[in-house]
């Protein structure tokens, strides 16, 4: 996972077109005047209607047999971070869509085959999303990146499993990535307007607004806060046990509006996860709905809510084009780099796995208020 994927990040998952839109799902009707209760994909098996729409996300469902979903399901249970593991699982699911597309299987793919899949995640696309000359690549260079990544590791795991002779995904060419952070952080008179508009709209959001604002908490690492990783200090005060890249887990100290922020949400519940929401599908139905964790898209969702009523996202001096949740860890580590904590300190409390990382930060932070152009006074 590539922490400088903002363009990806901004729409949480740019969500792929449904398989039978793509022509990759045959549905036919059981009956006159009925709904197909399954569908055929591209290999002819039958999948239930309720899991087609899901298709896209699940490279199980996407695969074209059952032995490439043994294989596949093997891959993703060898990876140790749950990030991870959901990550490969949409870009493989992606991956087998476009094979089935264009009549290949993923076990007698050769390596032009990956060369043509990398081409088409870059391809400049119209906002139709056809391809256009003058267009925007249907995915960021660090989404292609990523993807690739997970084409190689797999082949690569096939490979070690004897299951193929050689990866045909070795020597595969990625886009250069941008080693500079996108965009720039919110200031603080922003920072101030985001956190009264984040109390209004309610505890919950508060408290999520704060952990990614001022503890620098990814977004996967707020859906999967658990109450029994809330934790007492001897000296008083709460910290917050995450589980970050890398399966790293580190002790993120609470403020004291945070912390009272975080024990509100919880209320009198002891175990389950702090942040959640209540199925919405079983709320359309007419029945109790559980609660459910929170997820990526629902925290997007919130966030930019939030962002547009505080008015930090337009077109006007000092707006900026977007709120999200990495913007917010951005933030965070611009913030304390304004106020003069050491590097060192920084990257620890950032997580980050190596200065350079920080650095980037540091050196974006310093060439967009330090830029020779500002002393252009005309």
């Amino acid at each position: 996972m590539f922490e400088s994927d903002v363009h990806a990040q901004q729409h949480c998952f740019r969500f792929l077109p449904l398989p039978q839109e793509q022509g990759l799902l045959k549905i036919g009707p059981l009956g006159s005047g009925h709904n197909p209760r399954s569908v055929n994909n591209s290999a002819g098996l039958r999948i239930p209607l309720w899991k087609a729409k899901s298709v896209a996300a699940d490279p199980l469902a996407a695969a074209p047999d059952p032995a490439v979903a043994e294989h596949t399901d093997d891959f993703l249970q060898s990876q140790l971070s749950a990030s991870t593991r959901d990550a490969y699982a949409v870009d493989l699911a992606q991956f087998y869509l476009w094979l089935a597309d264009r009549g290949k299987h993923p076990l007698e793919v050769a390596r032009p085959d990956i060369d043509r899949f990398r081409n088409w995640l870059a391809e400049p696309v119209g906002p139709d999303g056809k391809p256009a000359s003058n267009g925007r690549p249907r995915y960021a260079a660090a989404s292609v990146s990523r993807k690739l990544s997970a084409v190689r590791a797999f082949y690569s795991y096939l490979t070690d499993r004897r299951v193929l002779p050689a990866s045909p995904a070795a020597g595969v060419k990625g886009p250069r990535v941008r080693r500079e952070p996108r965009g720039r952080a919110i200031t603080d008179e922003q920072v101030r307007r985001l956190l009264d508009e984040a109390a209004k709209d309610g505890i919950q959001a508060e408290a999520m607004t704060r952990l990614m604002l001022l503890n620098g908490l990814r977004v996967s690492e707020v859906c999967r806060a658990d109450i029994e990783d809330l934790r007492r200090e001897p000296h008083g005060g709460y910290s917050l046990n995450v589980r970050g890249k890398g399966g790293k887990d580190v002790d993120i100290p609470l403020n004291e509006r945070t912390e009272k922020a975080v024990l509100a949400t919880i209320g009198v519940r002891t175990t389950g996860p702090i942040f959640r929401r209540q199925d919405g599908r079983r709320l359309r139905s007419g029945s109790p709905a559980p609660f459910v964790p929170l997820n990526r898209q629902a925290v997007y969702r919130m966030l930019g809510d939030i962002a547009d009523r505080a008015g930090l996202v337009g077109d006007e001096e000092g707006q900026v084009d977007g709120v999200h949740p990495h913007r917010l860890r951005h933030t965070f580590v611009t913030m304390l780099l304004d106020r003069g904590v050491p590097l060192a300190v920084v990257q620890d409390s950032a997580r980050h796995s190596s200065s350079d990382t920080t650095r980037m930060y540091d050196r974006s932070r310093a060439g967009w208020r330090e830029h020779p152009t500002h002393k252009l006074d005309f």
